[in-house]
């Protein structure tokens, strides 16, 4: 859920599975890179399971990071494939990947297989590079493998009796901060429902959320 705006387990199952199908077109397979600048909707699921179905890893961009940030991040990762949205693509920085903008492109898309890929991807494989805060210099790619998530996902079933206690996961943090990632894991491997919180940058730079409502 986000706003308004819901997506069942099969809608999204069947978008995320056409993008991959597009991807795989690509050539995006095992360990190749796409980055993913998009704005916070539930299109960004779909995006997100889309590479990871295409076997590839995903590395998140988020549009509001400082343009030299971005351009760093861009630079290291050498993203083969960047997935974005039209209006984005004048603010990004200058990089070789190939760009695909969802909104635009999803036409063509959408003609693609609705069926589960198969990826070839094993445990041992990327499922995204996450980037530092920098503090320190300049930010480090972590490379997080399918292992790594899956390891994590099934220590938080049982620590936390997900599949029994939790039926709303209620998402706040920014894609391009690791959180997320743990935070979509844990709603949709458990079958529960991800509520996203909308961001609103304030003028002083951070940010709030609000309006975020679960079901109890």
């Amino acid at each position: 859920m986000f706003g308004n705006q819901k997506l069942t387990y099969q809608q999204l199952n069947c978008r995320a599975n056409q993008l991959a199908h597009y991807l795989r077109s690509l050539s995006v397979g095992a360990d190749v890179l796409v980055g993913l600048c998009v704005e916070r909707s539930l299109e960004m699921v779909v995006e997100l399971l889309g590479i990871l179905k295409a076997g590839g890893a995903y590395v998140p961009l988020d549009p509001d990071y400082p343009k030299e940030r971005l351009a760093y991040m861009l630079s290291d990762s050498q993203v083969s494939v960047l997935l974005t949205q039209n209006k984005l693509v004048n603010q990004l920085p200058e990089h070789k990947a190939h760009i695909i903008c969802l909104d635009t492109d999803w036409e063509t898309i959408s003609h693609k297989s609705e069926q589960n890929p198969v990826s070839g991807a094993v445990a041992e494989n990327l499922a995204y590079i996450i980037y530092t805060s920098g503090s320190t210099g300049n930010p480090k790619g972590v490379m997080v493998t399918h292992r790594n998530l899956v390891n994590a996902y099934m220590a938080w079933e049982e620590t936390y009796q997900l599949r029994s206690l939790c039926t709303s996961h209620l998402q706040m943090a920014s894609f391009s901060f690791d959180v997320f990632s743990g935070d979509m894991v844990r709603a949709l491997c458990s079958g529960a429902k991800l509520v996203f919180c909308p961001i609103v940058p304030l003028r002083t730079g951070k940010a709030i959320c609000f309006n975020a409502k679960t079901e109890s």
